[in-house]
């Protein structure tokens, strides 16, 4: 048998639709490597890169379907039938390395900002063990956090400093690790999946290190579209709408009594700009959504009277969808108001761009790129 027909064999394993660079061994594998993961409702997400004296190459990819149900509100359902899968996709790539990058998400992720005393790094931590279960609703026993400090937020008086909590359910991150232990991987980092996406951003030159004015991000999936409102490298908000691709899909078939298959053929076909037969579905499920979108920006501008957003982006598979950005762009001028040099705010699609892509991945891998960011900014984070 020949590598080419083995790697098909292998791949042959994976649901239908599953999209592979290629396999490992094939390949010399020099300097030292990067995996993160991304586990959305609807695939799979893996990202390998590898550091060269040029900086970070992407290396190899897989983007994975997955059965409805295996993923809730960002927990794992199933930890034992994803582990079998992340291992049949790690078979089919030649994985070798076990330390992965993981990020988390979903409406059970809660954020908080305190004011504290100015203390130091041992003292900061033994206070945030009392601190953490006073602010975030979940019982101690079942509560795993996080925090950083920003020592140069505004408003804050001189003896104290600003502290960024984030928490959730131990079940949440649980999920996930007890899914990659299945398939022998081991995650040395867990984050927020806005934090990787950012990391992303910044390794391709889309947005400075912790730039200083707000960023939207909107990581748009099969059953939600999460948005983030980043500031200093930090999330100053974050919610997750529940209104996603699956949604719109469904509507467009029960709108024109088609199959889910030949609307979503119909949804790729002619985007969500103006179309008449698709316009009974499309029309609520933007306003829907554009909605739940301008309430947040206009949430966070209140809160933060002065801030001028910078820059929004478009993530996941709304980058795919024909019109998306450039609809929600219009629909959301009121909201999002004017860039600090007096330009409209525009809502910008991501592609994989600025950064070193293995040929051996082309053209392929620019198809499910914009699937790819959130598993990349994970895979950056191993350099840190």
């Amino acid at each position: 048998m020949s590598r080419v027909e083995r790697a098909r064999t292998e791949q042959d394993l994976l649901p239908s639709g599953a999209d592979v660079g290629f396999r490992w061994g094939f390949f010399p594998r020099q300097g030292k490597t990067g995996v993160g993961v991304d586990l959305g409702a609807g695939h799979i997400k893996l990202a390998q890169i590898r550091w060269t004296r040029n900086g970070p190459r992407l290396e190899n990819y897989a983007v994975v379907p997955l059965p409805a149900g295996m993923i809730l509100e960002g927990a794992v359902v199933a930890p034992e039938r994803l582990g079998e899968l992340l291992a049949r996709l790690g078979q089919a790539m030649g994985l070798k390395q076990p330390m992965v990058g993981c990020s988390v998400g979903g409406p059970a992720i809660m954020l908080r900002y305190l004011n504290l005393p100015r203390v130091g790094p041992e003292e900061m931590r033994a206070a945030m063990k009392f601190e953490a279960p006073q602010h975030l609703p979940i019982p101690e026993e079942q509560l795993v956090y996080d925090f950083c400090t920003l020592p140069d937020a505004p408003g804050v008086p001189e003896h104290q400093i600003s502290v960024f909590l984030a928490g959730t359910q131990k079940r949440l991150v649980q999920g996930h690790l007890d899914a990659l232990a299945k398939a022998n991987l081991k995650a040395d980092a867990v984050e927020l999946d806005c934090l990787a996406l950012l990391r992303a951003l910044e390794w391709m030159g889309a947005v400075p290190h912790e730039s200083p004015q707000p960023l939207v991000l909107m990581d748009f999936g099969e059953v939600g579209t999460r948005i983030a409102i980043v500031r200093h490298g930090v999330p100053m908000l974050s919610r997750t709408i529940p209104t996603g691709i699956s949604h719109l899909r469904a509507a467009i078939a029960d709108t024109l009594g088609i199959s889910l298959y030949d609307a979503e053929r119909a949804l790729r076909l002619k985007g969500v700009e103006e179309d008449m037969e698709l316009a009974p579905a499309v029309g609520p499920w933007l306003d829907s959504l554009s909605e739940a979108i301008g309430r947040s920006v206009e949430f966070f501008l209140i809160q933060h009277r002065g801030a001028q957003l910078e820059r929004v982006f478009l993530a996941g598979g709304g980058v795919m969808l024909q019109g998306l950005s450039r609809v929600l762009s219009e629909r959301l001028a009121p909201s999002m108001g004017l860039r600090p040099d007096g330009e409209p705010v525009l809502v910008e699609p991501v592609r994989l761009e600025g950064i070193d892509i293995n040929p051996a991945l082309l053209p392929q891998v620019n198809s499910v790129g914009p699937l790819l960011l959130t598993a990349l900014g994970s895979a950056l984070r191993e350099e840190e």
